[in-house]
């Protein structure tokens, strides 16, 4: 048996490098972050004048935000569900269409991944309800 004709095995090195998976990660929060915060913030700008005409009908300031929270969450809720939809039912589509189809999930990158956008428009919507006072609003 000539030893030239044997090979050993090795195993090969991960694809993307953990570094690398943590660095995007870290990108996407903070993206996530970026975009949650301004599109909060915009909406409450807009919704100034919706809480001045709340609190010019007698409501007080402290409830008048509490609603623009609810929205704020109901606005979460929606997309949330908007998002599931979208991306479960082309894949369960996928997976009828395609003999020997097995899901392979990082729930526990996702459960980060979510967690970490779910308090940022959390932190962004209470941060812009605070910031808005009677005075901004009556001048809005």
């Amino acid at each position: 048996m000539d030893a030239g004709a044997v090979l050993i095995h090795v195993e090969p090195d991960d694809p993307v490098p953990p570094a690398a998976l943590l660095a995007t990660a870290v990108g996407l929060v903070a993206l996530a972050l970026a975009a949650v915060l301004a599109a909060t913030r915009s909406q409450t700008r807009i919704l100034r004048r919706y809480l001045a005409r709340l609190i010019a009908v007698g409501i007080p300031p402290r409830w008048a935000r509490q609603v623009l929270l609810c929205q704020h969450g109901a606005l979460i809720a929606v997309s949330t569900l908007l998002g599931l939809v979208i991306a479960v039912l082309p894949t369960v589509v996928l997976a009828a269409r395609i003999s020997g189809f097995v899901l392979s999930v990082p729930w526990w990158q996702l459960a980060v991944l979510g967690a970490a956008i779910y308090l940022a428009a959390l932190l962004a919507a209470v941060h812009s309800a605070t910031r808005l006072r009677v005075a901004e609003a009556r001048s809005a």
